[in-house]
């Protein structure tokens, strides 16, 4: 007779899917008695047509004339899942702690983030005021969008090295001039060249260098030392509001929703009593605002920026030539 956590396993674990068999590629379950058409059988085990169904809402992309390819590779992978897990019990891999404490994990982070997304559904829609002020606001990105052109060097230094060189290399005034000096300091140097639209840079990094002229530069802090950014052209190439729009609608509705969330986050931390203990204690001057770090929170990144960059901490004032 079957445990309690073979029944888990099925539904959520595919731990023991770790042989890289079906990983990804379908969802646990086992069958549910709704009276759901059985499309396959593993030892006796029925497998589902919710099931099937079950595992293809978790893919995304799948267009209307691959439902049918898919299905079949989702019953493929749901009967190779029952042969490894029907193994797996007469091991009794089930009752190992190590798997025992994942699958609870696992259950927690499934609830968890059921009722983050819950709530994230419950956020505002932006309304067109919202979106308007949102590209009055960003001329870099829309209005006045560029696409830039750089010669970037690459310099690894110390943080000290590249204090000291700062105030040196924001008095050069061309390229060539930056790279004799940083060879008579013995500096390793990587040139090379980049086209980039303002929608790629990041936010910070835009701003400074949407104020530059061709010749100019930045110098920006990176791990291991710092990058000097020289602007050899910029082309105008703006972005209208009706088209950007649809970007900004759904940039905005993803901030709704992580403020959602996070509201939601401090109402229960204020209706809680949460106490650390031992090494721990020291945490509790914090934990409203770091503890949902172990719960999954909407997801909202800049919709025209890749990545967060060090501030720049200086303009290099060079004449193009």
């Amino acid at each position: 007779m079957r445990t309690r956590f073979d029944s888990a396993l099925r539904r959520g674990g595919c731990l023991a899917l770790a042989l890289g068999c079906v990983v990804g590629l379908v969802a646990c379950g086992n069958s549910n008695g709704d009276g759901s058409q059985v499309v396959a059988s593993v030892g006796g085990h029925e497998i589902t047509e919710t099931q099937v169904n079950t595992a293809l809402e978790r893919q995304n992309g799948i267009k209307p004339d691959q439902i049918e390819a898919a299905r079949r590779r989702v019953v493929a992978g749901l009967v190779e899942q029952e042969l490894v897990l029907e193994k797996a019990h007469d091991l009794k891999i089930d009752r190992d702690q190590r798997v025992i404490l994942n699958m609870e994990a696992m259950k927690r982070e499934v609830v968890a983030s059921a009722y983050v997304a819950r709530i994230a559904e419950g956020a505002s829609k932006p309304s067109d005021k919202e979106v308007q002020a949102y590209y009055d606001d960003n001329p870099a990105l829309f209005s006045q969008r560029r696409v830039y052109s750089f010669q970037e060097l690459g310099i690894t230094a110390s943080p000290d090295q590249a204090k000291a060189m700062q105030a040196d290399l924001a008095q050069m005034k061309s390229a060539a001039e930056i790279t004799d000096y940083l060879k008579a300091k013995q500096i390793p140097v990587k040139a090379t060249q980049s086209t980039s639209a303002a929608e790629n840079l990041p936010m910070q990094l835009l701003k400074r260098v949407s104020s530059l002229k061709p010749g100019q530069g930045l110098i920006v802090s990176a791990p291991g030392g710092f990058h000097i950014l020289l602007l050899v052209a910029a082309q105008d190439s703006p972005v209208t509001e009706e088209q950007a729009r649809p970007t900004i609608t759904a940039y905005l509705m993803t901030q709704n929703k992580r403020q959602a969330v996070e509201k939601e986050l401090a109402s229960l931390h204020a209706g809680a009593k949460v106490a650390y203990f031992g090494k721990y204690a020291d945490m509790a001057a914090s934990a409203a605002s770091s503890a949902h770090g172990t719960v999954p929170t909407a997801e909202a990144s800049q919709p025209t920026q890749t990545a967060q960059a060090g501030a720049a901490s200086a303009v290099l004032s060079a004449d193009s030539r």
